[in-house]
This record gives C-alpha cells, structure tokens and sequence, in this order.
C-alpha cells in the first residue's frame, strides 16, 4: 500500500469549499476527472455509515465514513468493490481496498482555504492519482472561488414539452413554490434575449408576496438559458434528453443571508415541484 498526499489554497470561505467538495451534484462535476459520470450514493454522509462511489455502470467501491466534520474533515476507509450495483464479498479470491484511507482536512485562514487530502492506494493505482487528483483538486478550486450552487432534476417527459412547461405563464403558476403554503399568482415571461420575467409569489394566506425578476442574457432553445435576477446574481438552467426523459440542470449564484444549504434546498424544492406538475401532467 502506498500513501500519497495532495494539497490545494483555495480563495474562498471553509463553507463554499465543503459544499464544492460534498453537495451531491457539486461532487457528479469534480469526480468527473476520475470519471465520467461518477456518483455517489449516500445516507447524506453520515458517521458510520457505508457510502457506494459508483460509475454509471454500477460498478465502483464501498466504504465507511469514519470521520464527517462539517467545513473540517472527511475521512472514508475504503472496503471492497461493486459490481452492477452489489457489493461484492470480501475474501481471498476477492481483490479488496484493505482498508485503504482516502481523508480530506480543510482549514481557513484569513479568507483562504487549505485542502490537504491524504490517500493510501495499491501501487497500479499511484499513477493514476497522481495524475488526475491535483486536475480534481483545481475543479474543486475553481468552484468554490467562481462559486455557484447546482441542483438537477430527470423528468420524464420530452424535452420540447418540458420547455413549454418551464417557460409557459400557464404552466408557471402550477409549478412555482417551493411549499404548499406558497403559489405563484401570476406570471409574465418574455422569453429572449433581453427579454425580462416577473413571477408574482405570495403566501396562501395573504400575509406577504414578493416579485420574482429578472432580465434574459441567453436563450437556446430546448438547451440553455441564461439570466439575471434583479439583486444582480446570475441562473443558468441547461436542458438535455435521453430515451425520452429530460434532464434540467440549474446553477445560481447565491445570496448571503441565508446558509447554502438553506437556498439549494429551498431552489431544490421548486424543481421537484416542477418534475412533479410535468409528470403528473405527463399521465
């Protein structure tokens, strides 16, 4: 078993770090320097408990979480492989991990994060890592400093009228909440570039209500659109199909009131919303 050790300065707070490094979809786009497509499977990282990295094969590796401090450090021992999503039994005819360490510690300082990650690793694999971990720690780098929160969504529903749905004033207002106790009361979409939105939300009872806006700065259509809301902060959303499903991909800058966790869960939730009124609308 060999150890290697890896390290990065990142310009960014301890918290924008972790959430690059551990949010679900934050973690689909650094890993994919390892591997396309590679996920992770999870009980939201918690101590002690077993967590799959898997391919979109099914095949990867299983591990237990030893370690999970938030904004401080994730230690993982590595345990054996999967294939086609199972675990496989760990005995002599069975290549394993040993036990293998894979540890992450973050420290800030002065508005400057380090990132140390410690590995131990067979020898085939040394020369791997040592290629692909410091491309992966830059990923992770670059997201934290040009920081932006990423949510998904996979509808099944066609792409073309999953566009009309998310971009229709008619399909607006039944989608638009992130709660029962909210609805989106009218809407108006100029859908072009330099084109503006304004969503009408309100509380159920009455007690408050706010104006969504923002202004176009990109529109293709059936794949990207671009924005600016009115306090400044950019959107992306992309859309892509496959054997009839659309997946939406949406990006945001965030504000800073609230936690990060707070504002993916809360923009999360909308999307969910809106995965739901097409596919109920789908049947």
């Amino acid at each position: 078993m060999v150890s290697r050790n890896y390290s990065i300065d990142i310009h960014a707070g301890v918290d924008k770090v972790w959430f690059s490094l551990w949010d679900l979809n934050a973690y689909r786009i650094w890993t994919r320097v390892f591997s396309e497509g590679t996920y992770v499977v999870t009980d939201n990282w918690k101590k002690g408990s077993r967590v799959h990295f898997l391919n979109p094969d099914g095949n990867g590796i299983y591990s237990h979480i030893d370690e999970n401090v938030p904004n401080e450090k994730m230690f993982f021992t590595h345990l054996g492989h999967i294939k086609n999503f199972h675990e496989q039994p760990l005995n002599a005819e069975t290549v394993n991990w040993n036990d293998a360490k894979e540890n992450y510690t973050l420290q800030e300082n002065g508005g400057i994060t380090s990132l140390q990650v410690f590995i131990q690793s067979e020898d085939a694999y040394v020369s791997f890592f040592d290629a692909s971990f410091p491309k992966a720690l830059e990923m992770v780098k670059s997201m934290a400093e040009n920081f932006f929160i990423a949510i998904e969504s996979e509808i099944n529903m066609d792409l073309q009228q999953v566009w009309k749905a998310w971009n229709g004033p008619e399909d607006i207002v039944h989608w638009n909440a992130a709660s029962d106790d909210w609805h989106t009361v009218k809407a108006f979409n100029d859908l072009k570039e330099e084109g503006t939105y304004t969503y009408r939300m309100e509380a159920k009872d009455g007690s408050m209500g706010f104006d969504l806006e923002g202004k176009y700065t990109k529109v293709e259509p059936y794949h990207t659109i671009d924005s600016i809301m009115c306090d400044g902060r950019s959107v992306k959303v992309e859309f892509s199909s496959i054997h009839a499903k659309t997946i939406i991909r949406q990006s945001f800058e965030p504000e800073t009131i609230h936690s990060i966790e707070l504002q993916r869960d809360g923009w999360k939730a909308i999307l969910d919303n809106f995965k739901k009124y097409c596919e109920q609308k789908n049947h």
